[in-house]
């Protein structure tokens, strides 16, 4: 809304004053109706979309911890966890879908102002409060020059934009409550700026009991952020933060329990020591602890109005342990085993860059990216045990390993700008992919005598030159492009492409459980390690956003091209199953995405979304038998999709109920094992007061999940790569029944 005052002119014969006096044009814009919508729709010359702080207020839920339950609510997003803190997935790799796809290698989906400093395994996955956050970027199809990176960007990135210390000294305190015990504790306390320098410090603390079973989830967040910003021209930012997670896993239904929820929904590890020797389904071998620290930071120097210099360096640390019960490992592993999965690796690097802007027409950025990142992924430090008598009994190495270091470097340029009404962005990434070298000492260090220490066992171990390998380096051109047109001031047409790229790191774990078979073939790791390559997809999209009044709607048509796809093939060459660079896969699909105010009073979010994502080709699965993947749905992707949010204030009083659809999926690349489909209800009631004891705002909110208390499998563990012959099952894992949770927020 904008309220003009028009020029008017006042004749000094007619008044007083001597001269004439010319208020001009004077422009008042209301910002109410933008600061409460789900969606950010100011910039249309990027293909993402920008979750604001409503979003994460209302979308977040109770926990507060995990940027996926806000984005989940996009089209063709799909996040699963498995209970109400969003955070007890496996901890090997993230629980969402992006238009079907899932993440490969060890890279994390979610950047941190724009840092790629997210890894898996491991943890950190929940290392920023919601609180300190200030809106999500979500690219899916598109991603930028200057956002493709990490290890992985395959089905696109979630971009976290940190919320700054504040100019104003100010406190901010939650409590939450509810089901199955929860408690979450948050405090945030902003210096104001002083002199050239604002900081803040932040602290939360969660705690939940399993939705089922036995075992809980413990977890704290510390958090500092600094800026100086002595003038216009230079600011610079430091965030440290560290968290520790610990927590137990949740039990993995088979294909014939998950088709059984009414029998098998609760169904969990075992709460007792076991009796039996060999029986590993105890709760308390089945668990993570990790502690992170990450350092984040950010120079901006802007010597002149029309160029900037940019640097962000970036650091995190993660050590800790997942544990998890085993099957049969491989012949010299045994039969059932607990393994500890010891995990101790970092990674850091940084960004430059340096824009100019020529004019409307032309901004140039040119800049450099360098990433360090120490495995797993694939592992080296896996510990197995024997249970004797109910208890755990050292048995060796499932896996030894010393590797090193995975470094990504590319440079990059990008120019964009504004013609009449076309917007353009085009950038090219080349980039430097190298895999560390990996030195394997698995076989012959697997009995109970190999030191339990891992540098005494490597430094006493024996060289297994049969599964080691050199290092091994790719070069990839990334390629970025967006186009858009203004029909008119309310309507924008665009067509973008972009490339991604993943690494799967399958390969190294497949032949050590198999070290036997590939020996007595003749087949050294080395051999197949030289046919590995970068997956990669080229995303198109095409699409419409139409403005009307304060509503925006956005219908949009994509497909993307995926080569190099790993697939577990037998190979005719050596005779042998492995995973392999020798897939190709299509998806494609529809998204609609409306959002805005509906009323001054109404405000929603809507996603729909088609998909889908498969195989373009059979794969040879032994010396005479073929699985048939052609065109078949890949695991856990729907194919529809549907979720809405709307709230409704009255007063001080929001109440937003929102509800998400997901159709039935497949559990394995054959399409034999179905899972039904689902529809989750969940609502928000929040009552804004002023002045409560004192505080300049308070929020009380009362939060229902799962309201119809459904029956239904969250997350199913069943990687694209491994067909039904490779003698890996899926497993699935039940989500989260109903919960009531409340909280109060106030700021002083």
């Amino acid at each position: 809304m904008k309220l003009l005052i028009p020029m008017m002119s006042i004749a000094a014969s007619t008044i007083l004053f001597a001269n004439t006096i010319e208020l001009g044009e004077i422009a008042v814009t209301d910002t109410f109706n933008n600061s409460r919508q789900f969606i950010d729709d100011a910039n249309t010359t990027e293909g993402k979309q920008k979750f604001t702080p409503k979003s994460i207020e209302t979308l977040s839920t109770q926990a507060n911890m995990n940027p996926y339950s806000v984005i989940q609510y996009s089209p063709s997003v799909n996040f699963t966890p498995v209970d109400q803190a969003g955070s007890n997935e496996p901890s090997y790799h993230d629980p969402i879908r992006i238009r079907g796809k899932s993440q490969s290698g060890p890279g994390g989906v979610f950047m941190v102002d724009g840092m790629p400093i997210s890894s898996n395994p491991g943890g950190g996955k929940e290392m920023i409060d919601m609180e300190n956050i200030a809106s999500i970027d979500l690219f899916k199809g598109y991603v930028p020059a200057d956002k493709n990176l990490g290890f992985s960007s395959l089905i696109g990135k979630v971009d976290i934009n940190l919320l700054d210390p504040s100019q104003n000294f100010g406190t901010t305190f939650s409590q939450g409550f509810g089901s199955d015990d929860f408690k979450r504790t948050f405090i945030r306390v902003d210096s104001g700026k002083v002199g050239d320098v604002s900081g803040f410090g932040s602290f939360s603390y969660l705690s939940n009991d399993k939705t089922k079973g036995e075992g809980d989830l413990k977890r704290t967040n510390e958090m500092v952020g600094l800026n100086y910003e002595p003038n216009d021209k230079l600011k610079a930012q430091l965030f440290a933060i560290h968290n520790s997670d610990d927590h137990h896993n949740y039990y993995n239904l088979s294909y014939a329990e998950a088709k059984d929820l009414d029998t098998y929904f609760d169904k969990d590890f075992s709460k007792t020591h076991p009796t039996a020797n060999n029986d590993v389904n105890y709760f308390d071998w089945n668990k993570q602890s990790f502690d992170t620290t990450a350092v984040m930071g950010e120079v901006e120097y802007k010597p002149t109005p029309n160029d900037k210099i940019t640097i962000k360096p970036y650091y995190k640390k993660d050590k800790g342990d997942y544990w998890y019960s085993s099957g049969n490992l491989n012949a010299a592993a045994g039969t059932n085993r607990v393994i500890d999965w010891r995990i101790d690796h970092d990674l850091f690097g940084t960004t430059a860059e340096y824009d100019h802007t020529f004019s409307e027409a032309l901004k140039a950025k040119i800049g450099y990216w360098y990433h360090k990142q120490l495995p797993p992924g694939p592992p080296s430090d896996q510990v197995k045990y024997k249970v004797v008598n109910g208890q755990l009994v050292y048995d060796g190495y499932a896996i030894l390993a010393d590797n090193d270091y995975h470094i990504l470097q590319a440079p990059f340029v990008e120019v964009s700008g504004k013609i009449n009404d076309f917007n353009y962005v085009a950038g090219l990434q080349y980039q430097s992919f190298k895999i560390g070298a990996l030195n394997s000492y698995t076989n012959g260090n697997t009995a109970s005598n190999t030191s339990l220490d891992y540098d005494t066992a490597i430094a006493n171990g024996t060289l297994d030159s049969w599964a080691s390998v050199d290092a091994k380096t790719l070069h990839t051109l990334i390629p970025s492009l967006y186009l858009g047109y203004e029909f008119d001031p309310s309507t924008t047409g665009y067509i973008d492409y972009s490339r991604t790229y993943g690494f799967d790191v399958n390969l190294f774990p497949t032949y050590i459980q198999n070290r036997s078979n590939f020996v007595g073939k003749n087949v050294t790791l080395q051999q197949l390690w030289d046919k590995l390559d970068l997956e990669l997809s080229d995303n198109i999209d095409v699409g419409v956003k139409r403005k009307i009044g304060d509503i925006t709607i956005n219908p949009n048509l994509f497909v993307s091209f995926v080569k190099n796809k790993q697939a577990n093939i037998y190979d005719p060459t050596y005779l042998v199953n492995y995973p392999a660079n020798v897939g190709n896969a299509l998806g494609y699909g529809a998204e609609l995405s409306a959002y805005g105010n509906i009323t001054d009073n109404v405000d929603f979010l809507v996603g729909l979304s088609y998909n889908r994502y498969n195989f373009t080709q059979n794969f040879q699965s032994s010396s005479s038998a073929t699985v048939e993947t052609d065109g078949k749905q890949l695991p856990d992707a729907p194919k529809v999709m549907a979720k809405a949010a709307v709230s409704y204030h009255i007063g001080d009083w929001t109440l937003t109920p929102s509800v998400r659809y997901s159709s039935s999926r497949w559990g394995d690349v054959a399409n034999t094992q179905k899972i039904g489909s689902y529809t989750l209800v969940d609502f928000d009631i929040s009552y804004n007061m002023d002045n409560f004891i004192g505080s300049k705002d308070a929020v009380f909110r009362l939060t229902a999940t799962n309201l119809t208390d459904r029956k239904y499998i969250a997350t199913i563990n069943a990687a694209d790569n491994f067909l039904a012959a490779s003698g890996t099952s899926s497993t699935y894992q039940t989500g989260a029944p109903f919960g009531l949770f409340g909280s109060i927020s106030v700021k002083f």
